[in-house]
């Protein structure tokens, strides 16, 4: 039925105009709407033109090709948080998306295209791209998290493993302990030439239950090899000459590293071993070892978390250090600390001579020190303390000091120069006003300024007081009143954090926290992404950046 169906006669020709009108109206406006798309196209065009001949005259645009490759590489050195559920393009991609002379450069810099981060950055076909656009650099290859993907592991036999005479840097990080040792497996029936930096993470607290099987690896041989971390799993070597070791506490208490696979590890880098850090658990090194224990002649470095002593340890009836230079101990207890005491003491300056640092951190001090302990440690230089731990070694320092003040004699550490507290929990300021004596000094800072002023009396003055941690201010105010009030000074550093260990601080040497970085960075994506799918939302799995045509440079 017509819409003018019983309309007389002036209506049907109104509503006809109207209709006639707005017909018109719609055909102009699908013109304007042509014409919108055309200016807007010319638009953008001008726009590129205008930020090409910008480019052109910008700094950055002068740079000579081989000084921008190395701004490329600086900053592929950058570290940004990953937000939401889509994965952020790697960095080299982007920088080869800005302009045509950055994609022509970044393209003709094989180093940019040597990390593989896998399934963490890059799928399939990127992969084989970075191989061939990597031409024969070394490479750095990261595996996992969640490496039971079916296409991985047959990228990795297939592509990856052919070149692993490319590999300078390999990372395997896993949730699943048979997904682990299907990778090592490929590895242990080769020859890694260039690989110098190797780490084996495995996260697998349902199915790890019970001992883990042996697994040599590089049987042809890996001779550049020096980094080594493992996460307590018993992994054998070729000779080389690795001068760092660490053992990390997973996969946990329930299956520790047994002994002799702890000093089966070990042996074959006993020459050349400088860093050694046991952070894992161990079980069996509470027996009497059988045997004389290994030399590590060249370790200078020696960190033994509580984590390795809860099944019972002494660590030097198994291991001799005499060139230690660095000892730390990480959340010792009570016990354990006083049979390395005993055995330190015991054994006096012929193992220990060397040792200049000696850092306790949040261990379980006995009140009763024995004062051989610094007589066996004479050389020592720097001593780290935990605020809440520290007093019975600062009571053991200052009744010392003051022995040697009446007796005349030299004092104990006579060349301890730096001391450091960590401060693990706030220090709290007094906020009330109403305390009976303003000139009170609080204990703990007492102390201290009581070992400052002895240390002085002695001839051994402290050059430096180092104040770790994160909440360190308000000590540092109350402890430099103190001084003032005693009329005493000490140069004073204050760190806002823990200082990291030697082989993590520079760019080059990164390579673990960067290793870290991306695999929490990947496990939070993959959180979120659940997350976003149980509420019902739809995931975009492929993370993109879009290309913006147009894009200046910045001056």
């Amino acid at each position: 039925m017509s819409p003018t169906f019983g309309l007389d006669d002036a209506a049907q020709k109104e509503v006809a105009k109207l209709t006639a009108q707005i017909s018109a109206l719609e055909s102009r406006k699908q013109v304007l709407v042509k014409e919108s798309f055309e200016v807007q196209y010319s638009i953008r065009s001008l726009q590129s033109r205008v930020a090409h001949i910008t480019n052109e005259t910008a700094p950055v645009s002068r740079l000579p090709s081989d000084v921008l490759a190395i701004v490329f590489e600086e900053t592929r050195c950058l570290l940004s948080q990953w937000v939401g559920v889509r994965r952020p393009l790697p960095i080299e991609v982007q920088l080869s998306h800005v302009c045509a002379r950055w994609r022509q450069v970044a393209l003709s810099t094989p180093s940019l295209w040597t990390t593989i981060r896998m399934p963490i950055l890059h799928k399939e076909i990127a992969i084989k791209t970075y191989l061939q656009r990597c031409n024969e650099c070394p490479l750095s290859i990261h595996l996992g998290p969640q490496m039971s993907d079916h296409w991985l592991m047959g990228v990795f036999s297939s592509w990856l493993i052919p070149r692993i005479a490319q590999f300078r840097e390999l990372i395997l990080d896993t949730e699943d302990r048979q997904e682990l040792y299907t990778v090592l497996e490929l590895l242990a029936n080769t020859a890694a030439p260039r690989l110098k930096r190797l780490k084996i993470t495995g996260h697998d607290p349902v199915r790890g239950q019970g001992s883990l099987p042996r697994v040599e690896l590089f049987k042809q041989g890996a001779p550049l090899l020096s980094d080594i971390r493992l996460s307590a799993i018993p992994i054998t070597f070729p000779q080389s000459s690795a001068a760092t070791l660490h053992f990390d506490p997973l996969p946990g208490p329930g299956i520790p590293l047994s002994r002799n696979d702890l000093l089966s590890v070990i042996t074959p880098f006993a020459s050349s071993l400088t860093v050694l850090h046991l952070k894992g658990f161990v079980s069996g090194l509470h027996e009497e070892p059988g045997s004389a224990p290994i030399v590590l002649p060249a370790v200078e470095e020696l960190l033994v978390h509580g984590n390795a002593l809860v099944h019972g340890f002494n660590v030097f009836r198994n291991l001799s250090t005499p060139m230690i230079r660095t000892l730390t101990l990480v959340g010792v207890k009570r016990q354990a600390l006083t049979s390395i005491h005993k055995f330190m003491a015991r054994t006096g300056p012929e193992q220990f001579r060397e040792l200049r640092t000696l850092h306790y951190l949040e261990c379980g001090i006995d009140d009763d020190l024995d004062i051989y302990l610094p007589h066996a440690t004479a050389a020592l230089r720097h001593l780290s303390l935990t605020l809440g731990y520290h007093s019975p070694m600062m009571r053991l320092l200052l009744n010392s000091d003051k022995q040697a003040s009446l007796q005349g004699t030299s004092p104990l550490w006579p060349n301890l120069r730096t001391l450091s507290v960590h401060l693990a929990s706030p220090w709290p300021r007094d906020n009330d006003g109403e305390t009976d004596d303003e000139d009170e000094i609080p204990p703990v800072i007492g102390l201290f300024v009581d070992v400052i002023q002895q240390r002085k009396s002695v001839g051994s003055s402290l050059e430096l007081l180092r104040l770790e941690g994160t909440n360190v201010r308000a000590f540092q105010d109350e402890l430099v009143l103190a001084l003032m009030k005693s009329r005493l000074h000490v140069n004073t550093e204050v760190l806002g954090t823990l200082p990291q260990p030697r082989d993590a601080r520079h760019s080059e040497e990164d390579w673990v926290q960067w290793g870290n970085f991306y695999g929490s960075q990947h496990r939070a994506l993959i959180y979120r992404r659940l997350q976003t799918a149980s509420h019902g939302h739809p995931m975009h799995w492929a993370g993109s950046m879009g290309r913006v045509s147009g894009t200046t440079l910045a001056a």
